[in-house]
């Protein structure tokens, strides 16, 4: 027979295979006979490219009758459809495909009516598709098509890989009608592997893979076996048993450790790079066919999302995890505060930061703090698996030298402190880093949920305040629990520490507040001190004012207002020639220093204005703390021309023969009082009797905070001489302030 012409008769790329027939149904030499031009030139392609498996003795050129091993790597799947079709004489439809082209190949096993000897021959032709949506339209069985589509669908409708593969893996093995089915999974980067999904018969004895130590080298081994453009193994008999026995004997001896008789085994591939293995074991070998191919097209959907799956599982952990330390870090510390919460679990926050780090740093270098922070990670780590204080721990880094530990299932919150005083233990022994001994201590604060904060937020920021609380007590015990005192503690040396970064860099400024009288002429402003810290952001003056009088510095807030306000004031008072007040808050400890006098002197030498445009504010309670000394500096103000009011009057304990003493111009009312004052009657009444007292010793009185036209008409029946509030000006800035001066001569 001309095999050659009869190659040529076909349109599609297409072989002549002549398949050796040897006793028991078995097979020996399979060879390419001949071949038509398609065929040859995608041969030829082969034996010029390197990235194509060719034997070293195949020459560069296609020789018929050669051993299809030459060119094509052994594939038993190949033989078995070859088999089929030339000497079972049955026409086969089947496809490959190969991942290191990306190309699947629809092809056609069709017998030759003709025989030599124990020779028997088919046609083989491979046509190329681009895609698995023609092969599914080409396959020979519905069955197969259903089996395949029913695991796209469990894979693309589901967000969890895991849950889903353990369904798709039941259907496999049922479709397979195999004892066992299992997905493994490699990590070649520490050389493990893991279970994706299994599934067994209820009464299956067959030995798990995860039962054998060394079974990552034998799931390694099957790379060799099937090749770089392989597509699976296939273990049906006693011959095939005994060939992987000759090829590969360690796998071998598993196999029948384990009890199992036939195998398909295929690859999961993204590329080059085999994510994995898919096989059921002990199938039913008279539906070969079928289970090769259902296999062939899932698993190429399979291998596709578990690389998806394996992507996004690197990706979040490196998203999820300190790169120097391998802890988790910040952000899986929220999430994991975060699913604490919403499991509503009783658990407590540590924040821990390493004490005077930053020598280490700076004496031995940034690479030694690294190494140092990696041993301790190291023994925090090993402290949270082992748990023996029968809480569960999870430490994480957050940044720097500070790490957050996150304790629950405890029981008491005794076995609380017992836990963190077992890392704090864990610093106890010496770390040895480039020769130096360094002995590493930490400081930690604690909050308990819900007990102390009911937000992942709020819970860390509370447990840092009783870090650094604890840490700057400098105390031999670095343990401190969060409580609300450690928050006041921790807030006044917060603010304490941007005021004096303000006063250092000359960022304490001033707003000015209009004063008027009834008829709503201007009378003056009232300087009021403001601050924002390095960030820009505004720090409340009823914060920062009674803890710059708390730590002693409100001295230097009041004479940093008192410059930059009286000179800007003056610039426009020499302007306008206004006759206007420039009011100026002095506290306690500020008119009690020696120096006041002389500071007041300076200011209006500085200022150019006349003293009576200066009017001090004083409160009453300098009456009842410092009244002999109070009244010798009033009495000299007095004496320079200086005004004075008495601020916030009615609220202390004001004693009528101090007040009868000092030589006041003008008394301010509390605001507390005027929101009150259309309350009642008797509200009312109280405030006009301030009124009548103010006057009656001669006194103006002014009324602060006044927002309401209700109010406004009330002090006005009541005799009020001036007002200062919402209602006619909010603080203003300088400039604002002078634009309202400015308007007044319009």
């Amino acid at each position: 027979m001309d095999f050659q012409k009869f190659a040529d008769s076909f349109f599609s790329p297409t072989c002549i295979v002549s398949v050796e027939k040897k006793a028991e149904r078995g097979y020996g030499d399979i060879r390419f006979v001949a071949g038509n031009e398609k065929y040859i030139e995608m041969i030829e392609m082969r034996l010029e490219n390197d990235d194509f498996h060719v034997a070293p003795d195949a020459g560069k050129k296609f020789v018929p009758n050669t051993l299809y091993y030459k060119y094509f790597p052994k594939n038993r799947s190949f033989e078995d459809a070859c088999f089929r079709a030339a000497v079972q004489k049955t026409p086969v439809h089947t496809y490959v495909y190969l991942n290191n082209v990306d190309i699947w190949l629809d092809i056609y096993a069709m017998p030759i009516d003709f025989e030599d000897g124990n020779t028997f021959y088919c046609t083989y032709t491979a046509t190329t598709n681009q895609n698995a949506d023609v092969v599914l339209d080409t396959l020979y069985t519905a069955q197969t098509s259903n089996d395949v589509l029913k695991t796209c669908i469990k894979l693309h409708r589901s967000n969890d890989l895991e849950e889903a593969m353990e369904g798709v893996i039941t259907e496999i093995r049922q479709i397979c009608n195999a004892e066992g089915c299992t997905v493994l999974l490699l990590n070649d980067s520490d050389r493990t592997f893991s279970i994706l999904a299994t599934d067994f018969r209820a009464e299956s004895h067959l030995k798990r893979v995860t039962n054998f130590s060394n079974f990552y080298d034998i799931a390694t081994s099957w790379k060799s076996m099937i090749g770089e453009e392989g597509d699976c193994i296939i273990i049906k008999n006693k011959d095939d048993m005994d060939y992987v026995s000759k090829i590969n004997n360690p796998w071998y001896l598993t196999l029948v450790e384990a009890g199992v008789e036939s195998v398909v085994l295929f690859p999961l591939r993204q590329g080059h790079e085999v994510l994995g293995y898919i096989w059921a074991t002990n199938f039913d070998t008279n539906k070969t066919m079928r289970i090769k191919e259902t296999l062939e097209l899932t698993t190429f959907f399979i291998s596709s999302h578990i690389a998806r799956f394996k992507v996004i599982k690197r990706l979040q952990y490196m998203s999820y995890t300190d790169a120097l330390t391998g802890l988790p870090n910040r952000f899986a510390c929220t999430d994991y505060i975060a699913d604490l919460i919403r499991r509503e679990e009783r658990f407590t926050v540590v924040s821990i930061d390493l004490n005077h780090f930053k020598s280490v740093n700076v004496t031995l270098g940034l690479e030694a703090g690294n190494k140092v922070l990696i041993e301790i990670a190291k023994r925090w780590k090993a402290v949270s698996d082992n748990a023996a204080s029968g809480s569960s721990d999870y430490v994480t880094r957050i940044n720097g030298d500070e790490f957050l530990l996150i304790i629950f299932g405890y029981k008491t919150q005794e076995e609380v402190r017992n836990t963190i005083i077992s890392y704090a233990d864990a610093l106890s022994e010496q770390l040895v880093v480039d020769g130096c001994d360094l002995y590493v201590t930490a400081s930690f604060g604690y909050a308990e949920y819900p007990t102390d904060a009911v937000t992942a937020d709020s819970l860390i920021s509370n447990a840092t305040l009783a870090m650094n609380a604890i840490k700057k007590a400098n105390s031999s015990d670095h343990i401190l629990k969060f409580s609300s005192d450690a928050v006041k503690n921790e807030r006044t040396l917060e603010i304490e520490n941007k005021i004096r970064n303000a006063l250092e860099n000359d960022t304490i400024f001033f707003n000015l507040q209009p004063q008027y009288d009834m008829a709503h002429k201007l009378r003056g402003f009232e300087a009021l001190a403001r601050m924002k810290d390095s960030d820009g952001n505004f720090i409340s003056p009823g914060e920062f004012i009674p803890i710059a009088e708390k730590v002693g510095l409100i001295d230097r807030v009041d004479n940093m207002v008192f410059k930059k306000s009286s000179a800007f004031f003056s610039s426009f008072i020499k302007k306008t020639g206004l006759d206007l007040t420039l009011s100026l808050n002095a506290s306690v400890r500020h008119l009690m220093k020696n120096d006041f006098l002389e500071e007041i002197h300076s200011l209006i030498d500085k200022s150019g204005i006349s003293p009576e445009h200066f009017e001090i504010e004083i409160t009453e309670s300098i009456l009842i703390d410092s009244a002999d000394k109070a009244l010798q500096c009033i009495n000299k103000l007095r004496e320079m021309g200086v005004k004075l009011a008495i601020d916030d009057f009615g609220t202390g304990y004001s004693s009528l023969s101090y007040l009868n003493k000092i030589p006041a111009n003008l008394l301010k009312i509390d605001k507390s009082f005027i929101d009150k004052i259309n309350a009642n009657e008797s509200s009312k009444q109280y405030v006009a009797a301030i009124i009548s007292m103010g006057h009656i010793m001669g006194l103006d009185v002014i009324s602060e905070g006044v927002e309401e036209e209700e109010q406004l008409e009330a002090l006005r029946s009541i005799g009020c001489d001036y007002v200062q509030g919402y209602i006619w000006g909010r603080p203003m800035s300088a400039e604002d302030a002078e634009k309202l001066v400015n308007s007044l001569g319009d």
